[in-house]
C-alpha cells in the first residue's frame, strides 16, 4: 500500500516530464507549429502579391484573415500595417487614418513608426485632392484646407522625431507647398474682412499670416492688406511701416497702397463729400412768434 502511494507521489512530481498525451513540448506540436508558420507566411504571401498587382479588395480580405486566424504573430502586425496603405490607395481615407492610428498607438517603437507618420501625412494631403489645385482655371485654394492642416502636423511631427528617416526629404518639400496654400487660403479670409469694413479683424488675420508662414509668397499680400488695414483704421504711422516693409520687395506694388483712409467709390464719383457736415443744410425753423397765429 504504502509503495503505491510512493509511486503515485512520484508520478506527480513537478520536476518529472510528463510522457505522451500529457507532453506540451512533444515533437508532433514542434511540427504543428511550423506548419502554422508556413501556412501563416503562405498567406501573407498571397495577400502580398495582391497588394504589389493592385487588387486592394482582394489583399485587404486576405490581410484580415491573416491577422484573425494569427493574431499574435508578426504576420498580423504587418498585415495591419500594410491594410493601411490598401485602404490608401483604394480611396478609403477614413478608414486608412483609423488603422494609421490604430497602428501608432498599438506599436508606438515599431521600426515603420516614421513610415506611418508619413502615410498619414499623405493621406491627409491627398485626401481634397484636386485636378484643378496647380492650375489657374480654378482658385481652390478657397476650399477648407483642414486636412491640409492636419497633413502638415503629420509631416513635422515626422520630421521632429525622425529626422534621418528617408521620408524626410519628401515630407519637406510637401510642408513647403502645404504652407503655401494654407497662408493663400488666409489671404481670403483677410479679404473678405476687409471687403466688410472688418478692418481690426483684417489687420490681426494678416498680421497672423505674416508671422506663421514665413517665406510664404502670400505674404506680401498679407503686408499690402496690414498697411491698407491700418490706412482705413486712421493708424497712418503704422500704415507707412508697413509700406515701407513692402517697398523692400516690391517697390512698384508698394507706392500703389494708401497711408490714409480711401474714398469709396461713391466718394470717387460724388468728390463733394459723403458725410453730413458736407450736405447742404436743412431750411431755417419758423420763428416762435410766427408758429401760432
Amino acid at each position: 500500500m504504502c509503495t503505491s502511494l510512493l509511486l503515485a507521489a512520484c508520478a506527480s512530481d513537478g520536476s518529472q516530464i510528463p510522457t505522451g498525451s500529457d507532453n506540451p513540448f512533444r515533437p508532433d506540436d514542434r511540427i504543428s507549429q511550423r506548419e502554422l508558420r508556413l501556412a501563416a507566411d503562405e498567406l501573407y504571401r498571397s495577400a502580398r502579391a495582391r497588394l504589389d498587382s493592385g487588387d486592394y479588395a482582394g489583399a485587404l480580405q486576405q490581410y484580415e484573415q491573416l491577422r484573425s486566424r494569427y493574431p499574435f504573430s508578426d504576420f498580423a502586425t504587418q498585415a495591419q500595417l500594410e491594410s493601411v496603405f490598401a485602404q490608401y490607395r483604394s480611396f478609403q481615407p477614413e478608414q486608412a487614418l483609423a488603422g494609421a492610428d490604430r497602428f501608432l498607438r498599438e506599436h508606438p517603437r515599431h521600426e515603420a513608426v516614421p513610415y506611418m507618420l508619413y502615410l498619414r501625412g499623405m493621406i491627409n494631403f491627398e485626401r481634397n485632392a484636386s485636378f484643378f489645385d496647380d492650375s489657374d482655371l480654378v482658385d481652390t485654394t478657397k476650399r477648407d484646407v483642414g486636412s491640409l492642416r492636419r497633413a502638415f502636423d503629420d509631416f513635422s511631427q515626422l520630421i521632429g522625431r525622425f529626422p534621418d528617416s528617408p521620408y524626410v526629404t519628401d515630407a519637406r518639400q510637401r510642408m513647403i507647398y502645404l504652407r503655401n496654400r494654407i497662408a493663400q487660403n488666409e489671404m481670403h479670409v483677410v479679404r473678405y474682412y476687409y471687403g466688410r469694413g472688418a478692418w481690426l479683424a483684417a489687420a490681426r488675420r494678416a498680421e497672423a499670416v505674416i508671422a506663421e508662414y514665413p517665406g510664404a509668397p502670400a505674404t506680401l499680400d498679407a503686408v499690402e492688406m496690414l498697411a491698407r488695414s491700418y490706412a482705413e483704421l486712421g493708424l497712418s504711422e503704422q500704415a507707412s511701416e508697413a509700406r515701407e516693409l513692402l517697398a523692400k520687395v516690391e517697390p512698384v506694388r508698394a507706392r500703389r497702397v494708401p497711408v490714409t483712409p480711401e474714398k469709396s467709390w461713391w466718394q470717387k464719383l460724388w468728390p463733394f463729400g459723403g458725410d453730413d457736415s458736407e450736405q447742404a443744410p436743412a431750411p431755417e425753423a419758423m420763428p416762435e412768434d410766427q408758429s401760432v397765429s
